[in-house]
């Protein structure tokens, strides 16, 4: 049975009765209090419930409640008039009432003064014709109890019942992200402003130190310098990654798509590369049965793409080794693949190959520490064009990247 009690509360009893063989009675009484919200029924649980119709809402409000409680994203939940239903946790937490305070009440309250009026007007366009809404992308400002303004995401959804609409609102603060970005941005801005110019100085200026330019150096002297050439060059390739990929997510970069003959291009990535394989020891070949293909794309930044997976390749293949790269036609596609004979990815690392800054430990086959960015930038690109990357083990040992792209007569559009 239920026994209400004070307002905003009741006490749901449930007794039990247990005979044993001397016929005596225990009895056990369970009690919970919970906030009286009466949470309307769902139209889809009038039409297919068999149990009672007092025990429909009780059971609804409850797994509601539980199902809210523990999302660590603010849940509201309020009528087809803004009226708060339903609370969790973390809208406590966020915007600093305790849920006795806010049901009941409108969830205007949880908004600037200067938002309230406009606010309400969406409210009605959107109660009368209501839609999902996930409110990614989109920075609104709440309004915590001490006055405070909060950033926030809203995400919308309706949900259908006997006694009405009710909007179930889903909020993410998003002010420790939003100051994430913004030492990003600054970090970034040093990189390309602070940094990068001074290091092309340096490396510019310790280049022609080597070439002699100043005149002939001592042995030692000449040794050092390549030293720190080599290092300025490889501090050079780690900034622009960071400047590059940067771009890239925020899209910044701008993509001029012309018309490419795939195998030609590979070809001279290939060329371009042979320098850096030669210093490793390592022997690049383009295979002979390569197929040519035609596709549209930004000729640069594919160029880039075959020339992070070559090095990458080169990188982990082992002095002797061979880097093979060929290209396939498909029916839709063009494919490139890069092949190497290194001691391949292992297991437990290869769901983290794409993402930033990601190396994994090739510490007896890697001699050159690179950026972690350049397969990151490998699928950005790719994306961006249109297409997919991937890899595969090598039979024998070593991995096989390949990159797939629409052909010329298959663009998305």
């Amino acid at each position: 049975m239920i026994n209400k009690t004070a307002p905003g509360d009741t006490v749901q009893r449930i007794d039990t009765e247990d005979q044993e063989g001397s016929g005596a009675v225990q009895q056990q009484s369970k009690e919970r209090r919970r906030p009286q919200t009466a949470v309307p029924r769902p139209r889809s649980l009038a039409r297919t419930s068999s149990t009672s119709p007092l025990a429909v809402p009780r059971i609804s409000q409850e797994v509601m409640q539980n199902a809210i409680e523990v999302c660590q994203t603010g849940m509201v939940l309020v009528d087809h008039t803004g009226v708060i239903v339903l609370v969790n946790v973390e809208v406590e937490r966020l915007f600093g009432y305790k849920r006795s305070e806010l049901i009941g009440q409108t969830v205007d309250m949880l908004l600037p003064a200067n938002l309230r009026n406009q606010h309400a007007s969406h409210r009605k366009a959107y109660t009368a014709h209501p839609k999902t809404c996930t409110g990614l992308g989109r920075v609104l400002n709440g309004l915590h109890r001490d006055g405070s303004v909060l950033d926030i995401e809203v995400g919308l959804n309706a949900i259908d019942t006997r006694e009405g609409l009710l909007v179930l609102c889903a909020i993410t603060d998003v002010r420790e992200r939003r100051r994430r970005e913004r030492l990003k941005d600054e970090f970034v801005a040093t990189v390309s402003h602070e940094l990068r110019t001074p290091v092309t100085s340096i490396s510019a200026s310790i280049g022609l130190l080597c070439g002699n330019a100043a005149g002939p150096l001592p042995g030692a002297a000449e040794s050092l310098l390549r030293i720190a050439y080599k290092n300025c060059q490889r501090l050079g390739q780690l900034l622009n990654d960071i400047l590059d990929i940067d771009k890239l997510q925020s899209g910044k970069v701008a993509f001029n798509s012309a018309r490419i003959e795939v195998r030609g291009l590979v070809e001279e990535a290939v060329e371009a590369n042979t320098s850096l394989a030669d210093r490793a020891g390592v022997r690049l070949r383009l295979e002979g049965t390569s197929a040519a293909g035609e596709i549209f794309a930004d000729r640069e930044r594919l160029m880039q793409v075959v020339t992070n997976l070559l090095s990458n390749a080169i990188k982990f293949s082992p002095p002797g080794g061979e880097v093979i790269v060929y290209t396939e036609k498909g029916s839709e596609t063009v494919r490139i693949s890069v092949q190497d004979h290194g001691c391949g990815i292992p297991k437990d690392f290869k769901r983290y190959v794409f993402e930033k800054f990601a190396q994994a430990d090739g510490s007896n086959t890697r001699r050159e520490v690179g950026s972690g960015l350049g397969l990151s930038i490998v699928k950005e690109i790719v994306t961006r064009l249109g297409g997919n990357v991937g890899f595969d083990d090598a039979p024998g040992g070593g991995t096989i990247f390949h990159v797939e792209l629409p052909d010329l007569n298959h663009q998305p559009s």
